[in-house]
């Protein structure tokens, strides 16, 4: 008969560690989000002091996830980015707290193979 490699206790720690890296809470205890998705920038613009830089976007793949208003701390990468175009983006944050981008890259670059 085969002994088993894993004991109960070390899949209860696993399953728990699994489901605390998947549910997070920021300092304030409100649910904190990280995500990656492709969006079109249907929008972009800054604060009336341009002290920050901001983008909004819709989810290309559904229209159940509304628009979802970015920041972007990087005034050289808020230049590049174009709207009307689609983008395939990190962000993360919470609606109270907002979002920030973290990556960004153009989907279906015009300039590719030319």
């Amino acid at each position: 008969m085969m002994k088993s490699i894993c004991s109960k206790p070390l899949l209860v720690l696993a399953a728990a560690l699994c489901i605390g890296g998947c549910t997070s809470k920021d300092k304030d205890n409100e649910p904190f989000e990280a995500v990656a998705t492709s969006i079109r920038v249907t929008e972009k613009g800054r604060s009336d002091d341009s002290a920050k830089n901001w983008i909004i976007g819709s989810n290309v793949n559904t229209d159940t996830i509304g628009p979802v208003r970015i920041e972007v701390e990087n005034e050289m990468v808020w230049n590049l980015i174009e709207p009307n175009r689609e983008y395939f983006v990190n962000y993360q944050g919470s609606v109270q707290q907002g979002y920030v981008l973290e990556q960004i890259e153009r989907i279906g670059d015009d300039s590719a193979g030319e």
